[in-house]
């Protein structure tokens, strides 16, 4: 699900980065060395790399703005997830993974239809036509925008009863993960501005909803495969190691204040 998020403390990673960065000839003795190694995996877990300190402090001190109500961030918060790789192409691709899973195979053919009878989406300014897509159940070579309108494809595939979709339990969560996702990209579009107070609701609520289905989409297909591994080192222990149900872990995926940020510089 969607979480608040928790930022990195500039003052905290710079004394870390400066434990990760001790020479070798003043990290003596196992007890540092062992410091400064936890210091390096942490950093390289939170995605720094401390071979490769940034520089901006160093040499753009004076040009960086601090903004009391933002509070502080790393590198003066010159460093943002963008629209792109976050929502259109991460989002619409978790989504599209386990839509694609969800589909009966008798059904390729009718969702095949389905696809060439979607019209063409027309740009809101210029009103060109977007080319169309020739289809669904592969994403290879999709960029950004056509995982984007892959996904305003998939509500009119699905439509109100959601049949391509084998196991009926599904099909809610699956119109539901759809729906939520539209709301999201529409409001990261900038073709309207957006107070605070909507992306709340957006980002927050509808995001909940939508992290909400893709689990009990994963959590169906997760049991599924527990149950067949579980079955095979039943019936055969040496040659089927024992099955192991996935955890995911207490901190979830979705820094959610830092989106909104996002949404309000992009819209």
């Amino acid at each position: 699900m969607a979480r608040d998020a928790t930022f990195h403390d500039p003052v905290a990673v710079e004394r870390t980065l400066q434990i990760a960065c001790t020479p070798d000839a003043q990290a003596t003795g196992r007890a540092r060395k062992r410091r400064r190694k936890e210091a390096r995996d942490q950093l390289r877990r939170h995605g720094f790399k401390w071979e490769n300190r940034c520089r901006l402090h160093d040499h753009a001190k004076r040009i960086l703005v601090h903004i009391p109500w933002i509070g502080a961030r790393m590198f003066a918060g010159t460093a943002r997830y963008e629209r792109m790789h976050t929502y259109f192409i991460g989002y619409c691709g978790y989504t599209m993974e386990l839509l694609v899973k969800c589909v009966c195979k008798t059904k390729y053919k009718e969702l095949t239809d389905s696809v060439l009878q979607c019209h063409q989406f027309r740009d809101p300014i210029t009103g060109a036509t977007h080319p169309r897509l020739p289809h669904l159940l592969k994403m290879t070579h999709l960029t950004a925008e056509r995982r984007v309108r892959a996904i305003f494809y998939w509500a009119h595939v699905l439509g109100l009863s959601a049949e391509v979709v084998k196991e009926p339990t599904l099909r809610g969560f699956a119109q539901r993960a759809v729906a939520t996702l539209q709301i999201i990209l529409i409001s990261l579009r900038g073709h309207r501005a957006y107070t605070a107070a909507e992306l709340d609701v957006i980002f927050k609520g509808v995001g909940t909803e939508f992290f909400r289905a893709l689990e009990q989409i994963a959590a169906f297909y997760e049991t599924r495969r527990y149950n067949k591994k579980r079955q095979k080192h039943l019936g055969d222990p040496d040659r089927y190691a024992a099955a192991v149900l996935f955890q995911h872990t207490k901190r979830s995926v979705t820094l959610y204040r830092s989106l909104v940020l996002i949404a309000l510089y992009v819209t």
